[in-house]
């Protein structure tokens, strides 16, 4: 080669001096890029709507085919069509298993989609240090990624839910690395995410061993006030989702004295779940992305009600409603009743209540309607579930009604007739206003030989 000009070796230089204070700021600033670039090309695959998490001044933002989209979302496999009409605009799918149907809905009603791939929990029935049982679920995963990455609702890919729940293995956190950067090399046009509980258990672990993923996601309900707080004390100062939030969850509820969950009437979980998306959600646009509220749908855990936004026939509940307004700023036209109490022999439910078997007990639910619609109520006893006892199985099992148990005797009041045998049972109702919309009520009581 020749003598470089003294010209020439000044501009070179500026140009090095220049690219290295640029590069000095980027590190620092992190808005000069992602933290995993697409590449660069001037036809995206079909179908494909690219998305990203940005530097934007202090804080983060999603962005959706270039478009800053904060994420207004629903976590359940139902009523899509109310889902959007309520203001949201995506779904959470915990696994690709019913992702075909479900993508495709969410397609037609104009939602996005945060897609599961489910990692199996560490357990006696897989062993992460068992490489060749990582290796075939690597495999499986593969497929799905391969066979959804280009789908147009897909909006980012979630690595498993709560496997940090009880597990500090070093070689499950791999994996989900592992998977992670798979999922960025079959697909680098959506970003990548792992769900962890609200505890933030062995959050060190990830935080140390999973730098492929793009945010963090939190399922969070009773303290989710507290996860942006708990998640910069745990060292992590970058993005996250709620990716579950709504009721106060049964094992954070207060007990009865025998050791079964208090539920919140569905008045009383609007109210929570207001106070908390307000907080720590909206509160937080500079790092949080978003949420996804849960249950919408129907489903039973612990209780056919406890996370449940609608009946089994449809009919909305009272979070629906204040969602709604949260993402639109405007309630829907119908709202859903409220319930303030039910009595048991006329006294109030509001503490814990033991009764005698195989007696009659009367039953009168104060509720009230925003329209002044008329109300009727549904009811059902059920078998109780003591939480120390209860296995994973048994809160997600439907518990069968006791039939025969209730007669109605109006439209708001009933007669309960006690089973003979003593044990923790749950006493429901449902108050229905004929137009859509419904409210819920469950008290957990106890049958003994004596009363008190």
């Amino acid at each position: 080669m020749g003598l470089i000009s003294s010209k020439l070796l000044k501009n070179l230089r500026r140009w090095v001096v220049a690219s290295f204070i640029g590069s000095q700021v980027c590190l620092l600033v992190g808005a000069c890029s992602t933290k995993h670039e697409k590449p660069a090309t001037t036809q995206l695959p079909a179908g494909v709507v690219p998305v990203r998490v940005v530097r934007v001044g202090s804080g983060y933002q999603l962005q959706r085919n270039g478009k800053p989209y904060f994420i207004k979302g629903g976590a359940g496999l139902e009523h899509y069509d109310q889902l959007k009409a309520a203001g949201a605009n995506s779904v959470r799918l915990w696994s690709a298993d019913y992702a075909d149907d479900r993508m495709d809905e969410a397609q037609r009603q104009g939602l996005t989609v945060t897609l599961g791939v489910w990692l199996v929990h560490e357990s006696k029935q897989f062993d992460y240090n068992n490489t060749w049982e990582v290796e075939q679920q690597k495999k499986a995963i593969r497929e799905q990624v391969l066979r959804y990455r280009y789908h147009p609702a897909l909006l980012a890919w979630s690595v498993g839910n709560e496997v940090n729940y009880e597990s500090n293995n070093p070689l499950l956190y791999r994996a989900i690395n592992d998977i992670a950067r798979m999922v960025h090399e079959l697909d680098p046009y959506h970003p990548v995410t792992s769900t962890v509980t609200s505890t933030l258990e062995n959050f060190d672990r990830i935080k140390r061993l999973c730098p492929d993923l793009d945010f963090i996601s939190v399922n969070s309900f009773g303290n989710l006030y507290s996860v942006a707080d708990r998640l910069k004390r745990e060292g992590w100062h970058g993005p996250f989702l709620i990716t579950e939030f709504g009721a106060r969850g049964y094992w954070e509820s207060p007990k009865t004295g025998w050791g079964t969950a208090k539920e919140q009437t569905s008045t009383q979980k609007a109210q929570f779940a207001r106070e908390r998306y307000e907080k720590a959600i909206a509160g937080n646009p500079t790092t949080c992305l978003g949420g996804y509220v849960f249950y919408w749908g129907n489903k039973f855990e612990y209780t056919s009600t406890w996370f449940s936004l609608f009946t089994p026939t449809g009919e909305k509940t009272a979070t629906v409603d204040v969602m709604q307004e949260l993402w639109t700023g405007k309630p829907p036209r119908n709202l859903s009743p409220q319930i303030q109490e039910l009595q048991v022999a006329g006294q109030s439910t509001l503490y814990d209540r033991q009764l005698l078997p195989d007696k009659d007990y009367s039953l009168k639910l104060i509720a009230t309607d925003p329209e002044n619609d008329s109300l009727q109520a549904q009811w059902q006893l059920t078998p109780d579930a003591i939480l120390t006892d209860a296995s994973d199985i048994v809160k997600s099992t439907p518990t069968v009604p006791i039939e025969h148990a209730i007669r109605a005797l109006s439209m708001l009041e009933a007669v309960l007739h006690t089973p003979r045998k003593p044990g923790p049972y749950r006493l429901s109702a449902t108050v229905l206003d004929g137009k859509g919309s419904a409210a819920t009520i469950g008290i957990p009581f106890l049958v003994v030989s004596g009363e008190k």
